[in-house]
């Protein structure tokens, strides 16, 4: 049975994920700070995404007690609200915490479930859908947005850790790695009102093809994927 890792499973597109995938008859892990989902039915790891030295400790928990993921979702992010100038630096501290967790942790993450792929790979386990690494992504590494700066530099840093991979990671294998971007029809981010249902319906279709589709998958509820002009 495959397996698929859930990274910041929280109540909305971490919840409708991890269903859907279970419906779809995968086992399905999920790791947080906080559990929310029924244990007998997604095993729960607790993780905090601002220490990314703890990632292979998780990767290894989640192998022997559930399996070895096929299928890696990384939902964790970080933001600071409120005024705190230009850089919106409440401390070194702080800031370091989100770089970690919007930037840090994904790329780690990313390197650990190749490593999992991999092994599935030699030992012939791996399902005619490949694998696949999804990272919750959004539209500030197109384009900064004022009063993001933190959010944007670390949601850029696993950008380019997600197009590295689909140009450069393992091009012979059926590994597949996606930067997943829901917009408005008319390209602007969605500031509110994320689609959670859209993101498992997308996740899920991403995770069963075993081909690379765009590394930047930008989508809109209403059609699906597009791309959209950087002109927003």
């Amino acid at each position: 049975m495959s397996v698929a890792l859930i990274i910041g499973a929280g109540a909305a597109v971490g919840k409708l994920s991890a269903e859907a995938f279970a419906a779809a008859g995968y086992k399905v892990a999920v790791a947080s700070r906080t559990q929310r989902f029924d244990p007998a039915k997604f095993p729960f790891f607790e993780f905090d995404a601002a220490e990314p030295t703890h990632l292979p400790a998780l990767f290894k928990k989640v192998h022997q007690e559930v399996g070895v993921p096929d299928v890696v979702i990384y939902n964790a992010y970080a933001s600071l609200r409120g005024d705190h100038g230009v850089l919106d630096i409440d401390s070194p501290e702080g800031f370091q915490k989100r770089i970690n967790v919007n930037g840090i942790s994904p790329t780690i993450a990313a390197d650990e479930a190749v490593k999992g792929f991999l092994k599935l790979e030699s030992e012939g386990k791996l399902g005619p859908q490949g694998a696949t690494y999804i990272f919750t992504g959004n539209a500030l590494n197109d384009k900064p947005i004022k009063g993001f700066f933190s959010l944007g530099i670390g949601k850029t840093t696993a950008a380019y850790t997600l197009e590295y991979l689909a140009l450069h990671g393992h091009n012979d294998k059926p590994f597949s790695f996606y930067y997943v971007d829901e917009r408005r029809t008319d390209g602007r981010p969605m500031y509110k009102g994320v689609n959670a249902d859209a993101h498992a319906k997308v996740f899920l279709e991403l995770a069963q093809n075993p081909e690379q589709g765009p590394w930047q998958y930008t989508f809109s509820k209403e059609e699906g994927y597009a791309v959209f002009s950087k002109d927003w």
